[in-house]
């Protein structure tokens, strides 16, 4: 079986957010396991990694927000949110958001959407959760960045952009 065949399968790439009440902050990361499943009521299913902090932390809250990201988007906002865990790092306070009815967004996304969560599935890797949309908006006008998209071209930046970062932190470090 070639399972790179999935890699056809077309999916945005999203900045989830969640509430950490265990740390009284936001937690987020990087998904691309998002789509509408129904539009009365309007839901929608949602995939998180097993291992994934923010899934635990919406395992706890029962709801989350998505921000949909633009083909423009600064490379280090996929970093960010998609290398590095927010059990031990802030990925909130190192990106402009703005924070609304008690959930983050990313500022300068295409979209923001509000679920809440109402039925949950855990497999071997993943949970599925799927959400009934509490509220949900346009923001800017661009196009979405896919998941293709980030294959094809983006990665390479965001992980430049990673490793400036890591570069950085080592720099403060030393300096101290």
């Amino acid at each position: 079986m070639d399972e790179t065949a999935l890699f056809c399968l077309t999916h945005g790439i999203y900045v989830l957010g969640a509430k950490d009440e265990a740390q009284n902050r936001f937690c987020g990361s990087i998904v691309d396991g998002v789509m509408q499943v129904a539009n009365k009521p309007l839901i929608i299913a949602l995939s998180c990694h097993n291992r994934s902090y923010t899934k635990e932390c919406i395992e706890k809250t029962k709801e989350f927000s998505i921000s949909v990201i633009s083909k423009n988007v600064d490379p280090f906002v996929v970093a960010d949110f998609g290398f590095q865990t927010s059990r031990t790092v802030d990925k909130w306070a190192l990106v402009d958001y703005i924070a609304k009815d008690g959930l983050p967004y990313l500022k300068g996304n295409l979209a923001e959407v509000k679920a809440r969560v109402i039925e949950t599935k855990v497999y071997e890797s993943n949970t599925l959760f799927l959400a009934e949309v509490e509220d949900c908006q346009k923001c800017e006008i661009g196009e979405p960045l896919t998941y293709g998209e980030y294959r094809a071209y983006f990665k390479d930046e965001v992980m430049k952009s990673f490793n400036n970062y890591r570069q950085q932190q080592e720099k403060e470090k030393q300096n101290g």
